[in-house]
Protein backbone atom coordinates (compact mmCIF):
# COMPACT_ATOMS: atom_id res chain seq x y z
CA UNK A 1 0.00 0.00 0.00
CA UNK A 2 1.47 3.34 -1.04
CA UNK A 3 2.02 6.24 1.33
CA UNK A 4 -0.59 8.31 -0.50
CA UNK A 5 -3.19 5.53 -0.22
CA UNK A 6 -2.53 5.21 3.51
CA UNK A 7 -2.92 8.96 3.89
CA UNK A 8 -6.25 8.86 2.08
CA UNK A 9 -7.60 5.92 4.06
CA UNK A 10 -6.50 7.33 7.42
CA UNK A 11 -7.89 10.76 6.61
CA UNK A 12 -11.26 9.42 5.45
CA UNK A 13 -11.56 7.01 8.39
CA UNK A 14 -10.56 9.79 10.79
CA UNK A 15 -13.19 12.03 9.24
CA UNK A 16 -15.84 9.34 9.62
CA UNK A 17 -14.93 8.81 13.26
CA UNK A 18 -15.24 12.56 13.91
CA UNK A 19 -18.54 12.62 12.04
CA UNK A 20 -20.05 9.78 14.07
CA UNK A 21 -18.78 11.09 17.41
CA UNK A 22 -20.18 14.57 16.79
CA UNK A 23 -23.33 13.28 15.14
CA UNK A 24 -24.46 10.82 17.82
CA UNK A 25 -22.70 11.38 21.16
CA UNK A 26 -23.78 14.90 22.24
CA UNK A 27 -27.29 15.06 23.74
CA UNK A 28 -30.06 16.91 21.93
CA UNK A 29 -30.88 20.36 23.24
CA UNK A 30 -33.43 23.03 22.44
CA UNK A 31 -31.00 24.58 19.95
CA UNK A 32 -29.25 21.44 18.66
CA UNK A 33 -31.48 18.62 17.42
CA UNK A 34 -30.03 15.24 16.48
CA UNK A 35 -30.16 16.32 12.84
CA UNK A 36 -28.19 19.47 13.68
CA UNK A 37 -25.50 17.38 15.41
CA UNK A 38 -25.38 15.07 12.41
CA UNK A 39 -24.91 18.00 10.07
CA UNK A 40 -22.13 19.34 12.29
CA UNK A 41 -20.58 15.87 12.16
CA UNK A 42 -20.72 15.92 8.36
CA UNK A 43 -19.07 19.33 8.38
CA UNK A 44 -16.39 17.93 10.70
CA UNK A 45 -15.82 15.10 8.21
CA UNK A 46 -15.33 17.70 5.47
CA UNK A 47 -12.79 19.70 7.48
CA UNK A 48 -10.79 16.60 8.46
CA UNK A 49 -10.56 15.48 4.83
CA UNK A 50 -9.58 18.96 3.64
CA UNK A 51 -7.06 19.75 6.38
CA UNK A 52 -5.41 16.31 6.17
CA UNK A 53 -5.33 16.41 2.38
CA UNK A 54 -6.82 12.92 2.32
CA UNK A 55 -9.09 13.87 -0.56
CA UNK A 56 -9.03 16.67 -3.14
CA UNK A 57 -11.34 19.57 -2.24
CA UNK A 58 -14.01 18.63 -4.76
CA UNK A 59 -13.99 14.93 -3.84
CA UNK A 60 -14.27 15.73 -0.11
CA UNK A 61 -17.21 18.00 -0.88
CA UNK A 62 -19.01 15.31 -2.91
CA UNK A 63 -18.44 12.82 -0.08
CA UNK A 64 -19.94 15.29 2.41
CA UNK A 65 -22.96 15.78 0.18
CA UNK A 66 -23.38 12.00 0.19
CA UNK A 67 -23.35 11.85 4.01
CA UNK A 68 -25.91 14.67 4.21
CA UNK A 69 -28.22 12.53 2.08
CA UNK A 70 -27.48 9.38 4.12
CA UNK A 71 -28.48 11.13 7.36
CA UNK A 72 -31.53 12.61 5.60
CA UNK A 73 -30.45 16.13 6.51
CA UNK A 74 -31.37 17.24 3.02
CA UNK A 75 -32.71 15.96 -0.27
CA UNK A 76 -30.90 15.61 -3.58
CA UNK A 77 -32.67 18.76 -4.75
CA UNK A 78 -31.61 20.81 -1.73
CA UNK A 79 -28.03 19.59 -1.53
CA UNK A 80 -27.46 20.33 -5.24
CA UNK A 81 -29.52 23.52 -5.37
CA UNK A 82 -26.49 25.78 -5.76
CA UNK A 83 -25.60 24.23 -9.10
CA UNK A 84 -28.53 26.12 -10.59
CA UNK A 85 -27.56 29.37 -8.90
CA UNK A 86 -25.84 32.49 -10.17
CA UNK A 87 -22.45 31.73 -8.64
CA UNK A 88 -21.85 28.42 -10.40
CA UNK A 89 -22.93 29.81 -13.77
CA UNK A 90 -20.74 32.87 -13.28
CA UNK A 91 -17.81 30.53 -12.62
CA UNK A 92 -18.56 28.42 -15.70
CA UNK A 93 -18.90 31.57 -17.79
CA UNK A 94 -15.64 33.21 -16.73
CA UNK A 95 -13.62 29.97 -16.76
CA UNK A 96 -14.55 29.26 -20.38
CA UNK A 97 -14.25 32.94 -21.29
CA UNK A 98 -10.67 32.86 -20.00
CA UNK A 99 -9.88 30.09 -22.49
CA UNK A 100 -11.16 32.19 -25.38
CA UNK A 101 -9.24 35.27 -24.27
CA UNK A 102 -6.03 33.28 -23.91
CA UNK A 103 -6.47 31.51 -27.25
CA UNK A 104 -7.22 34.75 -29.10
CA UNK A 105 -3.74 36.04 -28.22
CA UNK A 106 -4.58 39.70 -27.73
CA UNK A 107 -3.63 39.68 -24.06
CA UNK A 108 0.03 38.96 -24.80
CA UNK A 109 0.02 41.66 -27.48
CA UNK A 110 -1.42 44.20 -25.05
CA UNK A 111 1.07 43.31 -22.30
CA UNK A 112 4.04 43.54 -24.66
CA UNK A 113 2.79 46.85 -26.05
CA UNK A 114 2.76 48.33 -22.53
CA UNK A 115 6.25 47.00 -21.76
CA UNK A 116 7.70 48.62 -24.89
CA UNK A 117 6.69 52.09 -23.69
CA UNK A 118 9.15 52.22 -20.77
CA UNK A 119 12.94 52.63 -20.59
CA UNK A 120 15.30 49.85 -19.61
CA UNK A 121 15.99 51.26 -16.14
CA UNK A 122 14.98 49.50 -12.94
CA UNK A 123 12.33 52.11 -12.11
CA UNK A 124 11.10 52.09 -15.70
CA UNK A 125 10.66 48.33 -15.79
CA UNK A 126 9.01 48.18 -12.36
CA UNK A 127 6.49 50.70 -13.68
CA UNK A 128 6.08 48.73 -16.89
CA UNK A 129 5.58 45.40 -15.14
CA UNK A 130 3.02 46.80 -12.76
CA UNK A 131 1.14 48.79 -15.40
CA UNK A 132 0.98 45.80 -17.74
CA UNK A 133 -0.80 43.86 -15.02
CA UNK A 134 -3.10 46.71 -14.03
CA UNK A 135 -4.22 47.40 -17.61
CA UNK A 136 -4.96 43.77 -18.46
CA UNK A 137 -6.55 42.97 -15.09
CA UNK A 138 -10.13 44.24 -15.62
CA UNK A 139 -10.43 42.47 -18.98
CA UNK A 140 -9.00 39.04 -18.24
CA UNK A 141 -10.79 36.83 -15.68
CA UNK A 142 -8.02 34.22 -15.58
CA UNK A 143 -5.37 35.20 -13.04
CA UNK A 144 -3.37 32.10 -13.98
CA UNK A 145 -3.27 33.04 -17.68
CA UNK A 146 -2.19 36.63 -17.01
CA UNK A 147 0.57 35.64 -14.63
CA UNK A 148 1.79 32.71 -16.74
CA UNK A 149 2.12 34.83 -19.87
CA UNK A 150 4.11 37.53 -18.10
CA UNK A 151 6.40 35.29 -16.02
CA UNK A 152 8.96 34.43 -18.76
CA UNK A 153 9.16 38.11 -19.77
CA UNK A 154 10.13 39.06 -16.20
CA UNK A 155 13.16 36.76 -16.34
CA UNK A 156 14.23 38.25 -19.66
CA UNK A 157 13.89 41.78 -18.29
CA UNK A 158 15.95 40.92 -15.19
CA UNK A 159 18.71 39.60 -17.42
CA UNK A 160 18.56 42.63 -19.72
CA UNK A 161 18.78 45.30 -17.00
CA UNK A 162 21.39 43.40 -14.99
CA UNK A 163 19.31 42.41 -11.97
CA UNK A 164 21.08 39.47 -10.32
CA UNK A 165 18.98 36.32 -9.74
CA UNK A 166 17.40 36.26 -6.25
CA UNK A 167 18.37 39.89 -5.63
CA UNK A 168 16.11 42.59 -4.23
CA UNK A 169 15.81 44.02 -7.72
CA UNK A 170 14.69 40.68 -9.19
CA UNK A 171 12.15 40.30 -6.41
CA UNK A 172 10.86 43.82 -6.99
CA UNK A 173 10.34 43.24 -10.71
CA UNK A 174 8.58 39.92 -10.10
CA UNK A 175 6.36 41.22 -7.29
CA UNK A 176 5.32 44.32 -9.27
CA UNK A 177 3.89 42.16 -12.01
CA UNK A 178 2.56 39.37 -9.78
CA UNK A 179 0.46 41.81 -7.78
CA UNK A 180 -0.93 43.40 -10.92
CA UNK A 181 -1.77 40.20 -12.76
CA UNK A 182 -2.72 37.81 -9.95
CA UNK A 183 -3.80 39.67 -6.81
CA UNK A 184 -5.22 43.08 -7.75
CA UNK A 185 -7.56 41.59 -10.36
CA UNK A 186 -9.89 40.64 -7.52
CA UNK A 187 -10.97 44.29 -7.42
CA UNK A 188 -13.02 43.56 -10.57
CA UNK A 189 -15.73 40.98 -11.19
CA UNK A 190 -14.14 40.42 -14.60
CA UNK A 191 -10.58 40.43 -13.23
CA UNK A 192 -10.50 37.09 -11.45
CA UNK A 193 -12.53 33.90 -11.44
CA UNK A 194 -12.03 33.83 -7.66
CA UNK A 195 -14.55 36.67 -7.36
CA UNK A 196 -17.38 34.30 -8.28
CA UNK A 197 -16.22 31.88 -5.59
CA UNK A 198 -16.17 34.63 -2.97
CA UNK A 199 -19.62 35.94 -3.89
CA UNK A 200 -20.98 32.44 -3.50
CA UNK A 201 -19.80 32.35 0.11
CA UNK A 202 -21.43 35.69 0.92
CA UNK A 203 -24.78 34.11 1.77
CA UNK A 204 -27.15 35.70 -0.72
CA UNK A 205 -25.39 39.01 -1.38
CA UNK A 206 -25.53 40.08 -5.02
CA UNK A 207 -23.26 42.42 -6.93
CA UNK A 208 -23.02 44.11 -10.28
CA UNK A 209 -19.64 44.88 -11.88
CA UNK A 210 -19.85 48.45 -10.57
CA UNK A 211 -21.08 47.64 -7.06
CA UNK A 212 -18.27 45.12 -6.58
CA UNK A 213 -15.66 47.70 -7.63
CA UNK A 214 -17.26 50.24 -5.29
CA UNK A 215 -16.59 47.86 -2.36
CA UNK A 216 -13.01 47.05 -3.38
CA UNK A 217 -11.74 50.37 -4.74
CA UNK A 218 -9.92 51.57 -1.60
CA UNK A 219 -8.18 48.20 -1.16
CA UNK A 220 -7.24 48.33 -4.85
CA UNK A 221 -5.76 51.84 -4.80
CA UNK A 222 -3.90 51.35 -1.51
CA UNK A 223 -2.60 48.01 -2.80
CA UNK A 224 -1.26 49.65 -5.97
CA UNK A 225 0.45 52.48 -4.10
CA UNK A 226 2.06 50.30 -1.42
CA UNK A 227 3.16 47.69 -3.94
CA UNK A 228 4.85 50.36 -6.03
CA UNK A 229 6.55 51.84 -2.97
CA UNK A 230 7.85 48.41 -1.96
CA UNK A 231 9.09 47.47 -5.45
CA UNK A 232 10.41 50.84 -6.65
CA UNK A 233 11.89 52.09 -3.38
CA UNK A 234 12.46 49.28 -0.85
CA UNK A 235 13.67 46.79 -3.47
CA UNK A 236 15.63 49.39 -5.43
CA UNK A 237 19.25 48.23 -5.89
CA UNK A 238 22.08 50.38 -4.56
CA UNK A 239 23.70 50.57 -7.96
CA UNK A 240 21.80 52.01 -10.90
CA UNK A 241 20.56 49.28 -13.23
CA UNK A 242 19.94 49.88 -16.90
CA UNK A 243 19.92 47.73 -19.99
CA UNK A 244 18.73 47.20 -23.51
CA UNK A 245 15.12 46.00 -23.51
CA UNK A 246 14.67 46.33 -27.25
CA UNK A 247 13.98 42.58 -27.33
CA UNK A 248 10.52 43.47 -26.03
CA UNK A 249 9.88 45.56 -29.14
CA UNK A 250 11.23 42.72 -31.25
CA UNK A 251 8.85 40.26 -29.62
CA UNK A 252 6.01 42.70 -30.11
CA UNK A 253 6.91 43.26 -33.77
CA UNK A 254 7.23 39.50 -34.29
CA UNK A 255 3.55 39.16 -33.47
CA UNK A 256 2.87 40.83 -36.79
CA UNK A 257 -0.38 42.60 -37.66
CA UNK A 258 -3.35 42.15 -35.36
CA UNK A 259 -4.95 38.84 -36.32
CA UNK A 260 -8.61 38.15 -36.91
CA UNK A 261 -8.77 36.10 -33.69
CA UNK A 262 -7.29 38.96 -31.70
CA UNK A 263 -9.80 41.42 -33.12
CA UNK A 264 -12.61 39.03 -32.28
CA UNK A 265 -11.29 38.60 -28.75
CA UNK A 266 -10.98 42.36 -28.18
CA UNK A 267 -14.51 43.04 -29.44
CA UNK A 268 -16.07 40.21 -27.40
CA UNK A 269 -14.32 41.29 -24.19
CA UNK A 270 -15.18 44.99 -24.67
CA UNK A 271 -18.85 44.17 -25.29
CA UNK A 272 -18.88 41.94 -22.19
CA UNK A 273 -17.34 44.71 -20.06
CA UNK A 274 -19.92 47.23 -21.31
CA UNK A 275 -22.73 44.79 -20.46
CA UNK A 276 -21.23 44.19 -17.01
CA UNK A 277 -20.96 47.92 -16.38
CA UNK A 278 -24.59 48.49 -17.43
CA UNK A 279 -26.05 45.49 -15.61
CA UNK A 280 -28.25 47.73 -13.45
CA UNK A 281 -29.89 49.03 -16.65
CA UNK A 282 -30.50 45.87 -18.67
CA UNK A 283 -30.74 43.44 -15.74
CA UNK A 284 -28.95 40.51 -17.40
CA UNK A 285 -27.05 38.44 -14.84
CA UNK A 286 -23.24 38.80 -14.95
CA UNK A 287 -22.82 35.04 -15.29
CA UNK A 288 -24.96 34.92 -18.40
CA UNK A 289 -23.12 37.88 -19.91
CA UNK A 290 -20.02 35.68 -19.60
CA UNK A 291 -21.96 32.73 -21.07
CA UNK A 292 -22.96 34.92 -24.04
CA UNK A 293 -19.28 35.83 -24.49
CA UNK A 294 -18.45 32.10 -24.44
CA UNK A 295 -20.98 31.48 -27.21
CA UNK A 296 -19.39 34.28 -29.24
CA UNK A 297 -15.92 32.78 -28.74
CA UNK A 298 -17.21 29.37 -29.85
CA UNK A 299 -18.91 30.87 -32.89
CA UNK A 300 -15.80 32.81 -33.92
CA UNK A 301 -13.39 29.92 -33.32
CA UNK A 302 -11.03 30.89 -30.44
CA UNK A 303 -12.69 28.20 -28.29
CA UNK A 304 -13.32 24.62 -29.38
CA UNK A 305 -15.15 21.83 -27.55
CA UNK A 306 -11.87 20.02 -26.71
CA UNK A 307 -10.54 23.31 -25.24
CA UNK A 308 -13.59 23.66 -23.00
CA UNK A 309 -13.39 20.02 -21.89
CA UNK A 310 -9.65 20.11 -21.17
CA UNK A 311 -9.33 23.58 -19.64
CA UNK A 312 -12.75 24.29 -18.15
CA UNK A 313 -11.71 23.75 -14.49
CA UNK A 314 -14.74 21.53 -14.01
CA UNK A 315 -13.53 20.08 -10.71
CA UNK A 316 -13.45 23.62 -9.30
CA UNK A 317 -17.01 24.16 -10.54
CA UNK A 318 -18.08 20.94 -8.77
CA UNK A 319 -16.34 22.08 -5.59
CA UNK A 320 -17.94 25.53 -5.64
CA UNK A 321 -21.47 24.24 -6.24
CA UNK A 322 -21.03 21.47 -3.70
CA UNK A 323 -19.46 23.49 -0.90
CA UNK A 324 -22.10 26.20 -1.21
CA UNK A 325 -24.80 23.54 -1.03
CA UNK A 326 -23.22 22.02 2.08
CA UNK A 327 -22.81 25.43 3.75
CA UNK A 328 -26.48 26.23 3.15
CA UNK A 329 -27.55 23.69 5.77
CA UNK A 330 -25.64 25.46 8.52
CA UNK A 331 -28.45 27.98 8.87
CA UNK A 332 -31.44 25.68 8.20
CA UNK A 333 -30.32 23.11 10.79
CA UNK A 334 -29.78 25.77 13.45
CA UNK A 335 -26.04 25.12 13.72
CA UNK A 336 -25.14 28.72 12.83
CA UNK A 337 -27.36 30.07 15.64
CA UNK A 338 -25.83 27.62 18.11
CA UNK A 339 -22.28 28.56 17.02
CA UNK A 340 -23.15 32.23 17.44
CA UNK A 341 -24.27 31.55 21.01
CA UNK A 342 -21.09 29.61 21.82
CA UNK A 343 -18.55 31.75 20.00
CA UNK A 344 -20.16 35.16 20.47
CA UNK A 345 -18.76 35.83 23.96
CA UNK A 346 -15.33 34.54 22.94
CA UNK A 347 -14.89 36.78 19.91
CA UNK A 348 -16.92 39.74 21.15
CA UNK A 349 -13.79 41.80 22.06
CA UNK A 350 -12.32 41.69 18.54
CA UNK A 351 -15.72 42.12 16.85
CA UNK A 352 -16.69 45.17 18.85
CA UNK A 353 -15.32 47.39 16.07
CA UNK A 354 -14.44 46.71 12.40
CA UNK A 355 -11.21 48.63 12.99
CA UNK A 356 -10.26 45.89 15.46
CA UNK A 357 -11.88 42.94 13.70
CA UNK A 358 -10.37 43.46 10.23
CA UNK A 359 -6.68 43.51 11.24
CA UNK A 360 -7.29 40.74 13.79
CA UNK A 361 -8.92 38.57 11.11
CA UNK A 362 -5.87 39.18 8.92
CA UNK A 363 -3.49 38.04 11.66
CA UNK A 364 -5.60 35.00 12.61
CA UNK A 365 -5.66 33.91 8.97
CA UNK A 366 -1.92 34.40 8.56
CA UNK A 367 -1.24 32.21 11.59
CA UNK A 368 -3.71 29.43 10.77
CA UNK A 369 -2.64 29.16 7.15
CA UNK A 370 0.64 27.62 8.30
CA UNK A 371 -1.34 24.56 9.45
CA UNK A 372 -4.27 24.59 6.99
CA UNK A 373 -2.95 23.90 3.52
CA UNK A 374 -6.12 24.46 1.49
CA UNK A 375 -7.15 28.08 1.03
CA UNK A 376 -10.74 27.07 0.34
CA UNK A 377 -10.73 24.93 3.47
CA UNK A 378 -9.50 27.93 5.43
CA UNK A 379 -12.30 30.08 4.04
CA UNK A 380 -14.91 27.41 4.80
CA UNK A 381 -13.70 27.08 8.38
CA UNK A 382 -13.54 30.81 9.06
CA UNK A 383 -17.06 31.29 7.71
CA UNK A 384 -18.24 28.54 10.05
CA UNK A 385 -16.60 30.35 12.98
CA UNK A 386 -17.32 34.01 12.25
CA UNK A 387 -20.21 33.82 9.78
CA UNK A 388 -22.92 33.40 12.46
CA UNK A 389 -21.54 36.43 14.33
CA UNK A 390 -21.33 38.95 11.49
CA UNK A 391 -24.96 40.09 11.42
CA UNK A 392 -25.13 40.40 15.20
CA UNK A 393 -22.18 42.80 15.09
CA UNK A 394 -23.56 44.78 12.16
CA UNK A 395 -20.96 43.61 9.65
CA UNK A 396 -21.55 42.32 6.13
CA UNK A 397 -20.43 38.85 5.05
CA UNK A 398 -18.54 40.66 2.27
CA UNK A 399 -15.99 41.86 4.83
CA UNK A 400 -15.40 38.39 6.25
CA UNK A 401 -15.06 36.62 2.90
CA UNK A 402 -13.08 39.36 1.11
CA UNK A 403 -10.57 39.85 3.92
CA UNK A 404 -10.24 36.13 4.58
CA UNK A 405 -9.63 35.15 0.94
CA UNK A 406 -7.04 37.85 0.26
CA UNK A 407 -5.16 37.12 3.48
CA UNK A 408 -5.21 33.40 2.74
CA UNK A 409 -3.52 34.00 -0.61
CA UNK A 410 -0.07 34.61 0.88
CA UNK A 411 2.84 32.26 0.03
CA UNK A 412 4.99 32.04 3.17
CA UNK A 413 5.35 28.30 2.57
CA UNK A 414 5.71 26.25 -0.61
CA UNK A 415 2.90 23.91 0.45
CA UNK A 416 0.49 26.74 1.30
CA UNK A 417 0.27 28.21 -2.20
CA UNK A 418 1.72 25.86 -4.86
CA UNK A 419 0.48 28.13 -7.67
CA UNK A 420 2.90 30.88 -6.64
CA UNK A 421 5.75 28.36 -6.58
CA UNK A 422 4.90 27.53 -10.17
CA UNK A 423 4.74 31.19 -11.20
CA UNK A 424 8.16 31.81 -9.64
CA UNK A 425 9.66 28.88 -11.51
CA UNK A 426 8.23 30.18 -14.79
CA UNK A 427 10.45 33.27 -14.56
CA UNK A 428 13.48 31.11 -15.35
CA UNK A 429 17.05 31.16 -14.13
CA UNK A 430 17.54 34.94 -14.44
CA UNK A 431 14.92 36.06 -11.90
CA UNK A 432 14.07 33.96 -8.83
CA UNK A 433 15.54 30.48 -8.42
CA UNK A 434 15.36 30.32 -4.63
CA UNK A 435 11.83 30.39 -3.17
CA UNK A 436 13.14 32.19 -0.06
CA UNK A 437 13.52 35.27 -2.25
CA UNK A 438 9.84 35.18 -3.22
CA UNK A 439 8.97 34.40 0.39
CA UNK A 440 10.26 37.82 1.45
CA UNK A 441 7.76 39.39 -0.93
CA UNK A 442 5.04 37.40 0.83
CA UNK A 443 5.85 39.15 4.11
CA UNK A 444 5.53 42.47 2.30
CA UNK A 445 2.20 41.30 0.91
CA UNK A 446 0.98 40.55 4.44
CA UNK A 447 1.77 44.09 5.58
CA UNK A 448 0.23 45.63 2.46
CA UNK A 449 -2.93 43.55 2.94
CA UNK A 450 -3.44 44.55 6.58
CA UNK A 451 -3.00 48.25 5.74
CA UNK A 452 -5.20 48.12 2.62
CA UNK A 453 -7.99 46.20 4.39
CA UNK A 454 -7.99 48.50 7.41
CA UNK A 455 -7.96 51.54 5.14
CA UNK A 456 -11.12 50.15 3.48
CA UNK A 457 -13.14 50.17 6.73
CA UNK A 458 -14.33 53.81 6.39
CA UNK A 459 -15.62 53.04 2.89
CA UNK A 460 -17.38 49.89 4.07
CA UNK A 461 -18.92 51.90 6.91
CA UNK A 462 -20.15 54.53 4.45
CA UNK A 463 -21.71 51.75 2.34
CA UNK A 464 -23.53 50.37 5.38
CA UNK A 465 -21.45 47.20 5.56
CA UNK A 466 -20.25 47.79 9.10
Amino acid sequence: MSKETKKTLLGVLGGMVVMLLIGFLPPETEMMTRQAWQYLGCFGFLLVCLISGALPDWVATLATMFWILVFKIGTVASVTSQFSGTTVWLCIGVFIMSIGINNSGFMKRLALWVLTKFPGTYAGQVSAMMLAGIITTPMIPSSYAKTSIMAPLIGQVCNAVGAEPNSKAARGLWFANFMGTYILGIAFMSGSAFVALMIGFMQGLTFTWGSWLKCTIVWYIVGIVLTYVYCAILCKPKEALSGDVSFLKEQYNNLGPVTKKEKQGIIIVLVAIVLWLTQSIHGVDAGFVAIAADVAFFACGPITAPDANAKGQWTLVVFIGGILGVANFMSSTGVSAWLATILGPIFAPIMSSPYIFVPCLCVITFVLRYAIVSQTCMLTMMIAIFGPLMEAHGMSMFILVFVEWLCGTYWNTTYGNPSVVGFVQMTGEHCITDFKCAQKASYAYMVITIIAMTASVPLWHALGMC
